[in-house]
């Protein structure tokens, strides 16, 4: 299998096609060969530059000053490897794919037309389906027209209310100005229309009448998919008393002409309205059916949802005390590394073990001991700093990141800290204290060094009798 990528050299675009190896893309364009690995490492999808599947064109920057790499969708998900070593075979141009500036410039031309919110893009998309409809159905007037059955000014009255409607409708939704209405995409009203348009054909049309009615019935199906089917139930009720109106009218229009119909034709109109008549209220079944599956989706979509969140706080976060996880404390302390690395600014860490736990556990039972580390996370996490991060490292174990904090300020943080948890009440174990090791961040230093550096302090705190905060040693 291969894969599309675009690689933007200065101005001008080169297209390369790259096989997909074992999951992995592998691309080498010539232009960079003399400096293949950082290029491969630039690219590099670990960092977090997943290609998103929701945009055309997905960027990763290279970090090789000019270069930039451009990647289709055709590329959706799939993920550059960051060891390969690339060699200096060049991959051949591949003549079949555009250019990524027409990429670009399509993009921009579906934005002007559709619009930049995604909603309004649904809605334009769903408008431009009924335009396409009357675009059919105009096409049929003329040649209906062509035949002699319709007159010039009937079409051209016609034509100039169709067009009309449809661009005030364009102009309303595209613009915005229909999400301030209950039906941003203003369903009901091109419904409305649209029975108008398919009864005035009706009128006009002649022998050629009966094509009037299958935009009727597409604009009515058309709701069915969006409307619910008590407000479909009504449409086609409005529906077919506009077209019983239009019946009524056609044969007073011939009554007062006479000789321009036969009874053939007033049977034959009968036929159609008797047609519409069971056609449409199995539009409103329809209609019944897919509102009960919206509402069904809608119910799942939320547990689904729920559920989804409920995860992502198991990921994250400890159960018992409401506070980060291990995982969680682990990503941020990386994160907060590679900020401490780019500015310079100081990271501190705090290690703390309760006291004497195992005791509260043994003596007071583990309902007890839960209790206590409870009350423990509910007393700290009021002293925390909006940019600390406080996480149950395991067991009875905390541990705090805090950014931009030297060592000192570590240590005082931890020794305020420590002086409110002997304020805890005999209801959460009894007087309670912690033994805590802090550490800072030294340049270059692996953060697990960081942390074992305040984990042994931490044990040496422990040694040496408790209740107290180690800094160096």
């Amino acid at each position: 299998m291969t894969h599309t990528i675009a690689v933007m050299v200065g101005e001008g675009p080169c297209v390369y096609r790259a096989p997909q190896q074992n999951g992995v893309l592998v691309f080498h364009p010539p232009l960079v060969r003399k400096r293949s690995n950082q290029f491969i490492r630039g690219v590099h999808c670990g960092k977090g530059t997943q290609v998103s599947t929701r945009a055309a064109v997905a960027e990763a920057s290279l970090g090789i000053g000019q270069y930039r790499a451009l990647v289709s969708r055709h590329c959706d998900g799939v993920e550059v490897n960051t060891h390969t070593q690339a060699r200096a075979a060049e991959a051949p141009v591949d003549p079949t794919v555009s250019q990524v500036g027409h990429v670009q410039r399509r993009s921009r031309w579906l934005v002007v037309v559709l619009g930049n919110d995604h909603r309004t893009q649904i809605r334009v998309t769903q408008w431009s389906i009924a335009a396409l409809t009357y675009v059919g159905s105009s096409l049929l007037m003329i040649y209906d027209h062509y035949l002699g059955w319709l007159s010039c000014h009937q079409l051209v009255a016609w034509l100039g209310f169709l067009t009309a409607t449809q661009a005030l409708f364009y102009v309303t939704v595209r613009s915005g100005l229909s999400a301030q209405c209950k039906d941003p995409a203003l369903t009901v009203a091109q419904i409305l229309v649209g029975v108008l348009l398919a009864d005035w054909a009706f009128l006009v049309a002649g022998p050629g009448r009966a094509v009037a009615l299958m935009p009727m019935l597409l604009v009515m199906i058309f709701g069915a998919f969006l409307l619910h089917w008590k407000k479909i139930a009504v449409l086609t009720l409005v529906a077919l008393t506009s077209f019983g109106v239009a019946l009524a009218m056609l044969e007073w229009l011939r009554w007062n002409h006479p000789g321009t119909a036969t009874r053939t034709d007033f049977y034959q109109d009968l036929l159609y309205f008797a047609s519409l008549a069971i056609l449409l209220p199995m539009v409103g079944v329809l209609a019944a059916q897919l509102s009960r599956l919206r509402s069904t989706l809608r119910t799942q979509r939320g547990a689904l949802v729920a559920a989804l969140a409920d995860v992502q706080r198991l990921a994250e976060f400890d159960e018992l005390t409401g506070l980060a996880n291990r995982r969680r404390a682990s990503d941020y302390l990386a994160v907060q590394r590679d900020q401490a690395q780019r500015s310079g600014s100081g990271l501190s860490v705090a290690l703390i073990d309760l006291d004497n736990f195992k005791g509260i556990n043994d003596t007071r039972g583990h309902d007890a001991g839960d209790r206590t580390l409870r009350a423990f996370a509910d007393l700290a996490r009021p002293l925390m700093r909006a940019t600390d991060l406080m996480a149950r490292w395991g067991g009875e174990e905390f541990l705090i990141v805090m950014p931009d904090t030297s060592t000192d300020e570590a240590y005082t943080a931890a020794l305020r800290l420590l002086k409110r948890v002997h304020t805890l009440s005999a209801e959460q174990g009894g007087p309670l204290s912690f033994s805590a090791g802090i550490a800072h961040w030294q340049p270059g230093e692996p953060v697990v060094d960081t942390v074992a550096r305040a984990d042994h302090r931490m044990y040496n705190a422990k040694h040496a009798g408790r209740n107290q905060v180690h800094m160096t040693g």
